[in-house]
């Protein structure tokens, strides 16, 4: 999958760029604003199939799996065109496993191991993963990519809870109270609802620990941010006098 900077090739510094490589570059640069596009797609029919009709299920099973195809085709052809695929599936192995769980619906190990909640949780959080990659390949500023992360870390972990404790006595009744429990978390890191599972309690303190994260990032970018436009001011200040 094109996870943007997650899954960038590497050559070897002391190399000058081979065919292949060039190869491989001029590839990642044509797919990475159509594989963002489908990504953000994928994503949101991830969060609509949670909470669609039955009557919709099949099409966005179908539609989920063509997606599927589409990003299992990318993933191979970079894997050819990288030349080394042992050094390529150990770094972007995220990318391997979430293309590979959707095939554990074909094994009846699945039921066995009641599973049932977790394919769905696999496929928010591989969506999340690829569209936090998708930003990260794009957005070139520092700020950009913390306000773009931090939505995808929002809707996604507000999916990821909606799944989680879906059911459960206590637990949210519905995906838009799921997100905004994880936007107040996230942003705010107020807990507006005390989760019911293990897994969500977990989940409530990742995202504190996220959002913690996020805050000193930010203030750290508005202080470089500020303190080099002290710098210029004090640079045409001299200029001026002198």
């Amino acid at each position: 999958m094109s996870d943007g900077a997650v899954d960038r090739f590497d050559p070897d510094p002391d190399d000058e760029p081979s065919a292949r490589e060039r190869l491989a570059t001029l590839l990642e640069r044509r797919l990475d604003i159509p594989m963002a596009v489908l990504a953000a797609v994928w994503a949101g029919l991830v969060a609509y199939e949670l909470v669609a009709p039955d009557r919709m299920l099949e099409v966005l099973r179908v539609t989920g799996h063509v997606i599927w195809g589409i990003f299992a085709v990318e993933l191979a052809a970079k894997l050819v065109v990288s030349g080394r695929p042992v050094r390529f599936l150990r770094r972007h192995w995220p990318s391997v496993l979430f293309l590979l769980l959707p095939a554990l619906r074909l094994l009846r190990v699945v039921r066995a191991l009641r599973a049932v909640r977790m394919l769905p949780a696999a496929r928010v959080v591989g969506s999340s993963y690829r569209a936090v990659g998708t930003a990260r390949g794009l957005l070139a500023g520092r700020l950009q990519f913390l306000l773009a992360a931090t939505g995808v870390v929002v809707f996604g972990s507000g999916q990821l809870l909606f799944v989680l404790e879906r059911g459960r006595e206590g637990a949210l009744t519905s995906l838009g109270d799921a997100l905004w429990w994880s936007a107040n978390l996230a942003i705010a890191s107020n807990l507006v609802h005390e989760p019911v599972t293990l897994a969500g309690r977990l989940l409530a303190l990742v995202i504190s620990a996220y959002a913690i994260v996020v805050f000193a990032s930010l203030a750290a970018t508005l202080g470089a941010f500020f303190m080099e436009s002290r710098q210029e001011r004090a640079a045409l200040e001299d200029e001026e006098s002198g």
